[in-house]
């Protein structure tokens, strides 16, 4: 799951939120939480094309719907930094700028476009919501 990247996540950013952005210990974990969970809930919910989750997290040029993914993402954890971690909106766009980026570097890494390391990741995130669903409603298309 998304949780066993945390510490890689933290390890890469931690030092720069505290040193650079200014946020206390406490702060940077409950930032770095709430990204985790703003990738689940947006690639866990309904109407997620897999083929843009697998382009955003891969090392080939985004195409527009996962600029547009990424910028889901980069809102939903702004107010996920404004309202659950506290953070005042330009220290949550600072932090954004940080973690959003390393990321998204992060799991194209470790899912390089693959969709069966996609779905080892995430794991079910959700009736519905996962890769094999995602998998189905693409194929379902090809077929209309």
């Amino acid at each position: 799951m998304l949780d066993n990247l945390l510490p890689l996540l933290k390890e890469k950013v931690g030092a720069d939120l505290m040193n650079k952005v200014g946020l206390d210990a406490s702060k940077t974990d409950g930032a770095l939480n709430a990204a985790s969970s703003t990738v689940s809930e947006l690639l866990g919910g309904k109407g997620i094309d897999m083929g843009t989750v697998l382009n955003l997290f891969s090392n080939s040029a985004n195409t527009a719907g996962a600029n547009d993914l990424l910028g889901q993402l980069g809102q939903n954890y702004l107010g996920k930094l404004t309202g659950q971690v506290g953070l005042d909106a330009a220290k949550a766009n600072s932090v954004k700028d940080l973690v959003m980026p390393a990321l998204t570097n992060l799991l194209s890494d470790k899912i390089g476009g693959n969709a069966g390391a996609l779905q080892g990741l995430l794991g079910n995130l959700g009736s519905g919501g996962d890769i094999a669903d995602m998998a189905k409603g693409m194929l379902g298309k090809l077929f209309k």
